[in-house]
């Protein structure tokens, strides 16, 4: 199976949850073509921040060891919540998924791993330096920690600078919840998230910047064309992809 037909078999197996999600297809391939390039399936892994178990389901499909931890699917009124989350339960039983309904940050468990994933969730972090030190504590002495996150520098956030906005869009937000926000803290470019892992005395494996989401020019989508004519530039702009992505060994 390779890792293309595993994700479609993942988004099938947990449809309907997965069906508002299909637009992070090729994302998640992205991630799960690095992931597999750089861990043997000897090595267990923890994916943090999961949702659904998407990527999580991926990988046992392709015959990897994983457990997923989150805590929004299971919390009422926000949105990232699964409605019926009992069912969701019965699909990763099924498969030998086990997600725990957890923070991170008040994860008791000294149980360790050989690589730690965590795609689009250190973005969310106030505090990001305590979140790396939690993944670091979760990793394996020579383990892999693989984060993914939004490039604040992408194609189409510089033309919305060069036109007078901002590049991030959740101000309202941000501004009425206070500490209850849980969307995006601050996006980083990827030279930053070099500096948090020399910082942590994390061994740089992988860093780059990368193109995940494909240009779509089909006439169903060309009110958004602006958008697949970005994408499709960030091909050949350097350090204009939409995620970083960054791999580090533990010491």
């Amino acid at each position: 199976m390779t890792q293309k037909e595993a994700l479609k078999k993942s988004y099938e197996i947990l449809s309907p949850f997965s069906d508002n999600q299909k637009w992070e297809f090729d994302n998640n391939l992205v991630h799960l073509r690095h992931i597999t390039r750089f861990i043997g399936k000897d090595a267990e892994i923890l994916d943090v921040g999961c949702g659904i178990g998407i990527l999580a389901l991926a990988l046992i499909l392709l015959g990897y060891k994983v457990k997923g931890l989150d805590k929004y699917v299971f919390i009422p009124s926000n949105y990232y919540h699964v409605r019926d989350v009992e069912r969701l339960k019965k699909i990763w039983a099924s498969y030998a998924l086990e997600v725990f309904n957890t923070d991170l940050l008040d994860e008791e468990s000294k149980k360790t791993y050989g690589m730690v994933v965590s795609v689009a969730t250190i973005e969310h972090q106030p505090y990001p330096k305590r979140f790396l030190t939690k993944l670091l504590e979760k990793t394996k002495n020579g383990g892999l920690i693989y984060i993914a996150t939004p490039n604040i520098t992408n194609l189409m956030n510089r033309l919305r600078f060069l036109l007078g906005r901002s590049p991030v869009t959740n101000i309202k937000t941000f501004f009425n919840e206070g500490n209850d926000f849980n969307g995006h803290w601050r996006e980083y470019i990827l030279s930053e998230l070099k500096l948090m892992f020399t910082e942590l005395s994390i061994e740089i494996v992988c860093a780059r910047n990368t193109q995940s989401m494909r240009p779509d020019f089909s006439l169903k989508k060309m009110f958004k064309v602006h958008r697949s004519i970005c994408r499709f530039l960030a091909y050949f702009v350097p350090g204009t992809g939409d995620t970083n992505i960054i791999i580090g060994r533990k010491e």
